[in-house]
C-alpha cells in the first residue's frame, strides 16, 4: 500500500521539489501524496498541444494544484510532428528539455513512473535487442530526476486514487494499441499477470539486476578508457585497445563515444569500427559514420567527432577584430611571438584547395607537406585556416609565419584548435 513516509524516504528534503504533473492517474497520486507533507513543492505541467483537449488538461491541472495549495507552472511547447523520431519519443524529449529549462540547478523533479511502466520499458528494450544498459530500464534517480513510485504497481495507485476520491484525466491515446507500449500494456501484460500475478514486480526486479550489472560494466569501461586514452579525450590509442578482449573493446568504445556526448552506434556500426578501423593499413583513411558522429583512424589512434562539414568558404577578416566563426575548430589570438601586422589590416582566411605554398626560412614550402610533417590528421587539413594578405599566404596556425611577417615580441600568435 502506498505510504507517504516511504515516498518521503526517497525524496531529498533539503531541496525544492517539482512534480511532473500531467493530470493523469499516476502523477495525480504522487502530487496528492506529497501535498500532505511540508516539502518545498511545486508542480509543472507541459502542454504539448498535440491533443484537442490539451488546454482543458492544463486548466484541470491548475485547478487541482490550487485546491492542494501547490504552485503550478504550465509551459506550452511545440513538438515537431514531422521529425524522423517517433512522436512519443519526440514529445518526451521536448518535455524533459522544457522541465530542465524551468528548474533551478539544485532543484529535483519527481516523476510518477511505477512498476508496470518499468516492466513495459524492459520488455520494449528486450524486443529492440538492447544490451545491459537498455535492459536496466529506468533508474530510480538520475541526478535531477527521481522516480519514487517504481516499487508500486498501477493497481496500487488506482486503489489509492479511489480511496482519496481523486479525479484525473484519461488520455484517449493511451488506449491506442498501435503504439508499442500500449500494445504491451493492454494485450500482453494482462495475459502475463493471469499466469504470474506479480509479473510487474518480477520484471522490475530483473531491471534492478541489470542496472547493477551495468554499473559494473561502466566501472570496467572507465578503467579501460584510462589505459586507452590518447593525447586528448577524442582519441583512443590502438596499441592499448588491441590488448583488450573483443568484448572489452566494444564496451570501452561505447563508453568513450557516449562520454563525448556523441550519438551511440548500432551493433553493426560498432563491429565496423572494430573490424575496419582497427585493422586498416597505416596509410589508409578508414571511416565509420552515422548520423551525428563518425570515427576515423590516423596512425595508431582512433578519433571520434561529430559529422564533418562539407566545406568552408573564404572569410574576410579585419585583423584583431572579433574572430570569424569557422566550420571546424576555433581561432585564438594571443600577444607574443608571431605575426607582425597593424590592427585593421584586411586579411582573408582561406582553406586548402591544393598547390598552396608559403615562404619559410628563405625557402618556398609546400603546405601539403608541412601539414603532413606537423602530424595533422588528413580530414583536418582541408579545414585548417590559411591566412592571406593580398593573395600571399602569410601564416598557418600551429605551423609557421611567412618570412617578413614574423616578430619575436609584440606580435600575435594565432592558434587553431
Amino acid at each position: 500500500m502506498l505510504s507517504l513516509p516511504d515516498i518521503l524516504h526517497i525524496c531529498p528534503s533539503t531541496k525544492r521539489l517539482w512534480v511532473a504533473y500531467s493530470g493523469g492517474l499516476d502523477s495525480h497520486v504522487l502530487l496528492h501524496l506529497l501535498a500532505q507533507s511540508d516539502l518545498n513543492l511545486r508542480a509543472i505541467h507541459i502542454n504539448h498541444g498535440l491533443n484537442s483537449d490539451a488546454d482543458y488538461w492544463a486548466e484541470h491541472c491548475q485547478n487541482v494544484c490550487k485546491a492542494l495549495d501547490v504552485p503550478c507552472d504550465v509551459i506550452k511547447v511545440t513538438v515537431d510532428v514531422a521529425a524522423r523520431e517517433s512522436l512519443e519519443a519526440k514529445a518526451r524529449t521536448v518535455r524533459y528539455q522544457a522541465i530542465i529549462d524551468a528548474i533551478a540547478p539544485d532543484d529535483v523533479v519527481l516523476t510518477a513512473q511505477h512498476a508496470d511502466d518499468q516492466a513495459e520499458t524492459l520488455l520494449l528494450q528486450l524486443l529492440r535487442g538492447s544490451g545491459v544498459a537498455g535492459l536496466a530500464a529506468m533508474p530510480k534517480d538520475k541526478g535531477w530526476l527521481i522516480r519514487p513510485l517504481l516499487a508500486y504497481t498501477r493497481a496500487e495507485l488506482y486503489e489509492y486514487a479511489q480511496a482519496a476520491n481523486l479525479k484525473w484525466i484519461e488520455d484517449s491515446s493511451n488506449a491506442d494499441t498501435r503504439f508499442d507500449r500500449n500494445f504491451l500494456r493492454h494485450e500482453i501484460m494482462p495475459r502475463l499477470q493471469q499466469r504470474w500475478a506479480s509479473v510487474s514486480h518480477i520484471i522490475s526486479r530483473a531491471a534492478s539486476h541489470q542496472a547493477e550489472a551495468n554499473e559494473l560494466i561502466q566501472d570496467l569501461a572507465e578503467l579501460d578508457l584510462q589505459q586507452c586514452q590518447g593525447h586528448t579525450s577524442d582519441q583512443l590509442c590502438l596499441d592499448s585497445l588491441s590488448e583488450l578482449s573483443s568484448a572489452r573493446q566494444s564496451n570501452v568504445l561505447r563508453f568513450w563515444i557516449k562520454k563525448l556526448a556523441l550519438p551511440s552506434p548500432t551493433t553493426k556500426q560498432l563491429q565496423q569500427i572494430l573490424s575496419n578501423l582497427m585493422t586498416a593499413k597505416a596509410d589508409s583513411q578508414p571511416l565509420v559514420s552515422w548520423q551525428g558522429a563518425e570515427i576515423r583512424r590516423y596512425r595508431q589512434h582512433l578519433f571520434a567527432m561529430p559529422n564533418l562539414p562539407t566545406s568552408q568558404n573564404t572569410i574576410k577578416w579585419l585583423f584583431l577584430s572579433p574572430l570569424p566563426r569557422l566550420a571546424l575548430g576555433n581561432l585564438e589570438v594571443t600577444q607574443g611571438k608571431g605575426l607582425a601586422l597593424p590592427n585593421g589590416t584586411e586579411l582573408e582566411i582561406r582553406f586548402r584547395q591544393g598547390g598552396e605554398v608559403i615562404r619559410l626560412n628563405k625557402h618556398q614550402r609546400v603546405v601539403k607537406k608541412l601539414l603532413q610533417a606537423a602530424g595533422l590528421p588528413p580530414w583536418q587539413r582541408q579545414f585548417i585556416p590559411l591566412i592571406y594578405l593580398k593573395n600571399v599566404l602569410i601564416a598557418i596556425p600551429g605551423v609557421g609565419v611567412a618570412d617578413g611577417f614574423m616578430t619575436e615580441e609584440n606580435g600575435w600568435d594565432i592558434k587553431w584548435s
